[in-house]
């Protein structure tokens, strides 16, 4: 059974044994999170269908024009790390998703390669609140400060993001 459903199930078995009253169940519902990656989702909208996309993906192209193949998917992953930081980590992998594929094709190169960075870069949520749902979810009750993820979380992305340089260049032969 999907997660979804299960949760769904659930919530509603409490709701009718009485466990929660509607009430209740409707204030545990975090609307900051809602908000949040509702709003994610719509810019990602947004940038698609104006072709912001194939904008950006023009754009880093020059920038890095005449860099490493090598190079290129590490600066692409340095870029949604950062931004999955400041949107969330679902907005950020569809709308960079295609930004990379025009990328790669832009190059010449295997598009697997730039995916690849976008999924493990979207992943890297941790130096903000506002990257991941949970971060959000804790940050009141556990009483942290944006500086506490930040503090904990900026190295975490800068080790990864170098495992990935490092190791991508001889994972796929580029």
């Amino acid at each position: 059974m999907p997660i979804a459903v299960a949760a769904l199930a659930g919530a509603l078995g409490m709701i009718t044994l009485g466990c929660l009253n509607v009430r209740q169940a409707a204030r545990a519902v975090d609307r900051q999170v809602a908000f949040l990656v509702a709003a994610a989702l719509a810019m990602v909208s947004a940038l698609q269908a104006t072709g912001g996309a194939a904008f950006l993906a023009q754009h880093m192209v020059e920038a890095l024009d005449g860099a490493s193949p090598a190079i290129v998917p590490s600066a692409m992953f340095a870029l949604v790390a950062v931004m999955t930081n400041l949107l969330s980590n679902s907005a950020t992998a569809v709308l960079f998703t295609p930004i990379a594929i025009n990328t790669a094709l832009a190059l010449g190169v295997e598009p697997t390669v730039f995916i690849h960075a976008v999924i493990f870069a979207a992943n890297c949520s941790f130096a903000t609140p506002m990257g991941y749902q949970t971060n959000l979810l804790v940050m009141g009750p556990g009483h942290y400060k944006f500086v506490d993820y930040l503090r904990g979380g900026a190295p975490l992305i800068v080790l990864i993001w170098l495992a990935y340089s490092l190791l991508t260049p001889w994972y796929y032969g580029i």
